[in-house]
């Protein structure tokens, strides 16, 4: 009986998508970090996002069989999910049309076996993409479509690169080290010997060197930026307690319970460039009267909020006094900062610390 996908299709698809899913979920943390960098709750990362669908696209043109993106991505995403991904399982549904997207557009097996570099860009770039409109669907109603158009642009970009031109140059190294069977070598001294040929392999060797030696300065890069997000910005969420620190003369670690006698319940909407809210009431504890238990310096002029993943939010440190609509929240061991009197991006989620300058 002939089975569509081989054993060795099989193993492959399963390296592939361990690989992935373990890898995605710290290549969002990454995203985060890009997000902190560039001073945005959302978006920048997206420039990641090609990272996403290498081992698809890899799993695609290694197999070379229908349907490999797609199972790729299915496996992939239930990896992710249980690797702790904070999307749930919505992660899965993203993964797996990252797979049906290169599944479609390259549907003939002469496509993938061909390696036309325009069919794998379009395919890496579309990939890519896919993430962007899905969580549009599940999270983010009332997005602008002008902002949707440059994080699609931004994603399609990065599939292209990674998903695409990346792919095919690994495929070439992976070839010319022996990794994996590929073309027919060349043998020089051969009486069908094809200098033609011969030399056109050549050039292909160098080019696959010189990408694979783009690809470990990137690596090491990528590295290195995960370290320090590891080491100075990401915050292990969920923690019970939020750090107040900084221009005080008592620090302390803040606990909800300590002041649920000082609650109050506002009204508030949240009007983002990425998400929205309806109005409605929120209860928690205001800032100013935590920072008050901290006693601040004369000369403190700033508030910091630190979120989990290293995106912080400053207001003044005049206005956070005087503001008793700025509360933090606290739900299944997370709290959220509702800022009633400024914009969505002063909403910052998983609180850990705050900070007075």
């Amino acid at each position: 009986m002939k089975y569509h996908f081989t054993t060795k299709d099989l193993v492959t698809i399963a390296l592939l998508s361990a690989l992935g899913g373990v890898l995605s979920t710290y290549v969002g943390y990454l995203g985060n970090m890009v997000n902190h960098i560039v001073g945005v709750p959302f978006g920048a990362g997206q420039f990641l996002s090609g990272l996403h669908v290498i081992w698809i696209m890899l799993a695609i043109a290694l197999t070379r069989k229908k349907g490999a993106g797609t199972v790729t991505g299915l496996v992939k995403g239930i990896i992710e999910l249980f690797m702790g991904s904070t999307h749930g399982i919505v992660i899965v549904v993203v993964s797996m049309m990252q797979g049906i997207i290169p599944d479609m557009v390259m549907f003939k097996d002469s496509t993938k076996s061909d390696r036309n570099i325009y069919a794998y860009t379009f395919a890496g770039g579309l990939s890519a993409a896919t993430n962007v409109v899905v969580f549009q669907i599940f999270f983010f109603a009332g997005i602008p479509i002008i902002l949707i158009a440059m994080l699609c642009m931004l994603a399609y970009a990065s599939g292209m690169i990674f998903g695409g031109w990346l792919v095919l140059q690994m495929l070439d190294t992976l070839e010319t080290s022996g990794i994996v069977r590929g073309r027919k070598p060349i043998i020089v001294d051969s009486p069908e010997f094809d200098e033609k040929a011969y030399l056109e392999q050549k050039g292909k060797k160098k080019k696959a060197i010189a990408a694979m030696s783009v690809v470990v300065a990137f690596l090491a890069v990528f590295a290195i930026g995960g370290v320090y997000y590891y080491m100075f910005v990401f915050v292990l969420p969920g923690s019970d307690t939020i750090e107040i620190t900084g221009d005080v003369q008592n620090p302390y670690d803040f606990r909800y319970s300590d002041f649920e006698n000082q609650e109050v319940t506002i009204n508030a909407e949240l009007i983002g460039s990425v998400t929205y809210v309806a109005p409605k009431n929120y209860t928690g504890v205001p800032i100013n009267i935590i920072i008050e238990e901290s006693s601040p310096g004369d000369d403190a002029s700033d508030v910091v909020v630190w979120g989990s993943d290293g995106y912080t939010v400053v207001f003044s440190f005049v206005n956070v006094m005087s503001d008793d609509n700025l509360i933090l929240t606290a739900e299944d061991d997370i709290y959220t900062l509702v800022a009633a009197e400024y914009e969505g991006a002063y909403w910052v989620e998983d609180v850990v610390k705050i900070e007075v300058r």
